[in-house]
């Protein structure tokens, strides 16, 4: 009995020790030698720091916030248990946090592809450590955002300068590691860290999965040097961009045996997937709802991987002159949109309207539209795809489309329809990921 009692009060000493020094490390900073480089991914073969720094802290408190908000906008937290957390009210001194929250940097590729480096960054949200905790191994959780416009907006500085996120993305993602998951959520080139250090890469399938993978890789060795363990196999998951990236990280690992990763769960919504597709359907529509879309991947291939697009081929006046500068990272997304008509026919030329498929002067841009898109692959991880049946943005038919060439292929893919457009949709995707990521938990 005695024994028992010692083991008891042991564990308990180190379990408040560890949850102590988690709740401390405020100034945490992690250099990691270059011995460890070879562990990231091949995006060069320079010695490449990976740095750490905790940039905030969620407690019981701002956790049943981000429940409360997320509630009020539809979105099903009823499985979020956070009934054992201290109410709000009490005294922030006897509020231990409960999520840290991590900024990650490395260096990846330049998306120009022509050797250079740039800096980049992301964000680890981690549950409290306590001795059951360093006996678990966590579910990595790769949550890879919508399209943004501004510096502010990208994960890091979200995450740094707002304590509560006001992001609905962030915020779910933020409860998801409350409940016992490991969440890795990247900015993308072009912000964060690597701001004013590129063009973000918009559309650039290439750029975004190697700057996402550098950063997982980072990720893990910052997650080693806080005593955290994991499992092998990932979940994967976005939304809109995001459902890009992640489909397009989810084809690259299960084709790419020598990454040695693999993926268990690829789950996105709202997700581009042919972007010839998707460009046709816009030439010919009279009015979308987000038509900035295809101008920004314009800008991001001109700007970095395809400097010999014209411009002026695809863009009328004043947009052709005077559109990328609502693409420097000053801009929110709604002050984009509405800059940019909603009607195709006044912001492209009639001949990339009309002569897309004759023109041979026009040809290479249906090349890089193929060469950025996902295609079907024979995948082995449990593939969910949720789409909004009333999507003007990114269509519909375009994620549908591509279900079935998945299945044809020999690939399986599960594609559920939900109501709502490309906003809308976001609260059904959400509530899905909480269904699909407990099975693989």
């Amino acid at each position: 009995m005695k024994k028992n009692f010692s083991r008891i009060l042991i564990a308990f000493i180190l379990g408040v020790t560890f949850t102590i020094q988690s709740c401390n490390n405020e100034d945490s900073f992690i250099d990691t030698s270059s011995s460890s480089v070879e562990n990231l991914s091949k995006a060069s073969s320079a010695d490449v720091p990976v740095k750490s720094e905790v940039i905030a802290t969620f407690d019981s408190s701002a956790l049943l916030n981000l429940k409360n908000k997320l509630q009020k906008y539809g979105v099903d937290v009823s499985s979020f248990q956070l009934d054992k957390l201290k109410a709000s009210n009490e005294p922030t001194s006897k509020i231990i946090p409960s999520v840290k929250v991590i900024k990650v940097t490395t260096k990846t590729a330049h998306p120009n592809r022509l050797g250079g480096l740039i800096d980049v960054s992301g964000v680890l949200l981690l549950p409290p450590r306590t001795v059951i905790s360093d006996l678990t191994k966590y579910r990595i959780i790769v949550a890879t955002p919508p399209t943004y416009t501004n510096n502010k907006t990208a994960p890091s500085n979200l995450f740094k300068d707002v304590n509560l996120p006001d992001n609905d993305f962030l915020a779910y993602w933020t409860l998801h590691a409350s409940n016992g998951f490991i969440v890795f959520v990247p900015d993308y080139p072009g912000f964060g860290e690597s701001y004013r250090q590129c063009q973000h890469p918009y559309l650039d399938s290439k750029s975004m999965v190697n700057s996402t993978l550098d950063l997982l890789n980072a990720a893990k060795l910052t997650l080693s040097g806080e005593g955290y363990r994991y499992k092998t196999d990932l979940i994967v998951t976005g939304y809109s961009l995001g459902g890009f990236v992640a489909a397009s990280i989810g084809r690259k690992i299960e084709t790419t045996p020598s990454l040695g990763l693999s993926v268990n769960l690829l789950l996105t919504g709202g997700t581009p997937c042919n972007l010839k597709q998707i460009a046709d359907i816009v030439r010919n529509s009279e009015k979308t709802q987000h038509t900035y879309f295809l101008t920004y991947g314009l800008w991001g291939y001109k700007q970095n991987a395809y400097p010999n697009i014209n411009i002026r081929d695809f863009l009328k006046e004043p947009y052709a002159s005077t559109s990328l500068s609502y693409f420097d990272g000053t801009h929110w997304d709604i002050e984009v949109n509405a800059y940019f008509s909603q009607y195709p026919k006044e912001m492209y030329t009639e001949k990339f309207i009309k002569d897309l498929d004759t023109d041979p002067s026009l040809a290479y841009m249906n090349d890089i539209l193929h060469e950025n898109s996902v295609t079907p692959w024979v995948n082995k991880c449990r593939f969910i795809m949720t789409h909004g049946v009333s999507d003007v943005s990114v269509y519909y038919q375009n994620a549908y489309d591509f279900s079935v060439q998945q299945k044809k292929f020999g690939g399986n893919v599960t594609f559920i329809s939900t109501e709502g457009d490309h906003i809308i949709a976001l609260v059904p995707y959400l509530n899905k990921a909480t269904f699909y990521t407990a099975l693989y938990k």
